[in-house]
C-alpha cells in the first residue's frame, strides 16, 4: 500500500466537500437574477415533512450544506485510519473503500455536476488505485 497515494486520494474528498461548502455560501449570498428567482419559487412551496412544516430551499439547502460537510469528514476519517495505522497494509481495505466510492461519485459527477467534482474525484481515484495497486519496492541492501 503506498500511503502518500492514498492520503491524496484522501485530500482530494477535502477539498471537495469544502469547495462545495464554500461555494454553496458564496453562490447562495450572490444569487444570479435566474438563481433569485428559482429561490422564491423553493421558497414558496412548503410542504410537511415528519411532523415539521419545510420549503423545498430549505431542504435542498439542507442536502446540499449536509454532503460537502459529510464529503470532508470521509476525507478527514481517510487521513485519520492512514494516521493511526500501525502498518501500511491495514489501510489497505480503507484504500479500497475509497476507488470504489471515488469512482461512483466520479460516474455521478460526470452525468450531473460541473468541472470541479469531476477533476477532484478523478484525482482521488487515481490516487486511490495508485495507492492500492502499485507494489511498494523493497528496500535495496547496501553491498558491504
Amino acid at each position: 500500500m503506498r500511503i502518500p497515494f492514498y492520503r491524496v486520494g484522501a485530500w482530494c474528498w477535502i477539498v471537495t466537500g469544502l469547495g462545495h461548502t464554500a461555494g454553496d455560501v458564496y453562490l447562495r449570498s450572490r444569487p444570479s437574477k435566474a438563481d433569485a428567482t428559482l429561490d422564491t419559487v423553493l421558497r414558496n412551496h412548503p410542504f410537511e415533512l415528519m411532523g415539521t412544516q419545510r420549503s423545498h430551499y430549505e431542504l435542498f439547502m439542507g442536502f446540499s450544506l449536509a454532503m460537502g460537510i459529510s464529503m470532508a469528514l470521509v476525507g478527514l476519517l481517510f487521513l485519520m485510519l492512514a494516521r493511526f495505522a500501525t502498518e501500511p497494509r491495514q489501510v489497505r481495505q480503507a484504500g479500497f473503500l475509497g476507488l470504489a466510492a471515488s469512482l461512483g461519485l466520479l460516474a455521478l459527477s460526470v452525468a450531473w455536476e460541473p468541472p470541479p467534482p469531476i477533476v477532484l474525484f478523478t484525482l482521488a481515484s487515481l490516487a486511490f488505485a495508485a495507492a492500492v495497486f502499485v507494489p511498494v519496492r523493497a528496500p535495496r541492501s547496501v553491498p558491504a
